[in-house]
Order: C-alpha cells, then sequence, then structure tokens
C-alpha cells in the first residue's frame, strides 16, 4: 500500500480529486487530497498573509503530524510548486514527486515570472481585492478545459479566487528541483495548456525525470481520472 497526497490547482480544493481518489482507494492505496488555506473548502480563511510558503508549510505540519514517510506527493498545476516546495524543505518524506502539467520550480523565480509573459500580463489586469486580499478570480466555465459542458459547469460553480501573492512572490529553493528524489512529469497533451506548453518541451530534456504524456486537457484529474489514476498507480 501506498500513501499519495494529492495537491490541487490554483482555485480549487480538495474535492478536485475526489474522482482520481476513489480509483486510487480502490487500488488499495491510502489516497488523501488537502485544500490550501483560503481557497477551496477553506475559502472562509482568505487572508492577505496566505502565498505559497504558508500553503507548503501547511503541507509539511500535515506530514510531520501523521508520520507519513515515503509519500507519492503529487501535485496538479498550481500545486506542483507547493509539492516542490515541500520536497525541497522534506525530501526525508518523499519517496516520488509527481508534477501533473505544471512547471518545474526555479529558486528566485514567481509564476508570472515563469509562464509566458503575456499571459502573465493578462493575468495581472484581472486582480480584485477580496476580504482586503489580492486575489486572481477564476476563469469561465468554457476555459477550463473539459470537453463535458455539465462536468465543466460543476467544476466552475466550486472555484473560489486564488491569493495574487502565489503568482508575484518569488520562489524560494535551496535545493535543485526535485531535491534529489525520484520525479514523474505528467504531460497533458490532448489540448495543451498555454501555460504549461512550453514545460514539456523543457522536462523532456531533464534527464532524471521520468516524463509521462497523457491524451487529455490540463483539469485532467476532473475530466479524465482514469488515465491520471493509472499513471500514479504505475510510478515505479
Amino acid at each position: 500500500m501506498r500513501t499519495y497526497i494529492c495537491l490541487p490547482g490554483a482555485w480549487m480544493g480538495a474535492w478536485s480529486w475526489q474522482f482520481v481518489l476513489q480509483r486510487l482507494g480502490a487500488a488499495g492505496h491510502d489516497a488523501r487530497a488537502l485544500p490550501f488555506r483560503g481557497v477551496g473548502e477553506r475559502a472562509a480563511e482568505l487572508s492577505p498573509a496566505h502565498d505559497n510558503d504558508v500553503f507548503a508549510a501547511d503541507t509539511i505540519e500535515t506530514l510531520e503530524q501523521e508520520d507519513l514517510r515515503d509519500v507519492v506527493l503529487v501535485g496538479h498545476s498550481f500545486g506542483s510548486l507547493i509539492a516542490s516546495l515541500v520536497t525541497d524543505r522534506i525530501p526525508e518524506r518523499i519517496g516520488h514527486l509527481v508534477i501533473i502539467d505544471g512547471g518545474i520550480a526555479q529558486n528566485g523565480q514567481s509564476i508570472f515570472g515563469r509562464i509566458p509573459a503575456e499571459i502573465a500580463a493578462k493575468r495581472r489586469t484581472l486582480v480584485k481585492v477580496v476580504n482586503d486580499t489580492e486575489v486572481l478570480p477564476f476563469a469561465p466555465a468554457g476555459s477550463l478545459i473539459i470537453d463535458d459542458p455539465e462536468l465543466a459547469a460543476w467544476t466552475h460553480r466550486q472555484l473560489t479566487p486564488h491569493p495574487v501573492a502565489c503568482y508575484t512572490k518569488p520562489i524560494r529553493l535551496m535545493n535543485p528541483a526535485g531535491n534529489g528524489r525520484p520525479m514523474t512529469y505528467i504531460a497533458c497533451t490532448s489540448p495543451r495548456y498555454p501555460v504549461s506548453a512550453g514545460m514539456h518541451e523543457k522536462v523532456q530534456a531533464m534527464p532524471h525525470i521520468r516524463y509521462r504524456p497523457i491524451a487529455a486537457g490540463h483539469n485532467c484529474i476532473i475530466s479524465a481520472p482514469e488515465l491520471v489514476a493509472r499513471e500514479l498507480l504505475e510510478i515505479p
């Protein structure tokens, strides 16, 4: 039995992982998802103090309090950044780091500094203030890259604003990406998401990362959970 700890993408909560968790649980594994403070199920806790370091610290606290070891730590999209920060801080508890259609974190670089400049500029114009906190509002249902309109609408109804500090604050890494732990990158290729498409080629040139393309859109954990679960179950 393996322990899978899954982290959600921006605007999402633990709920976004439920279809994948069902499949991992049915295969006999301990699989759970953690929401971030101020987002998803914890949206009522939104505060200007919340950023990537807070999210990483919360995740680390859970792993340490429950004494979880040899964890398969999985981050979808934005969640892959937090998974990378956690692996940087406590590699001794991580058995395998999985990034699903996210970026490869680099020390001193913010998310807005990594993604295409035109996309970052557009997102900056959308910033609003909620509960005295600058946030990025969630995108319309049609931009979720989920073909099933009912599933897209269901997903959209549960999205919550995301602290913009997570995108503007430079990332602090003390070790190379992955911190020496085994890594898998699951790339969503059908269609490719503009924010992460350029990362696919970069990852394929990194021999220490196991590259796994799947024929699904960016929000594959919702639209193609069977493909994601299969990849997670096949991790060495």
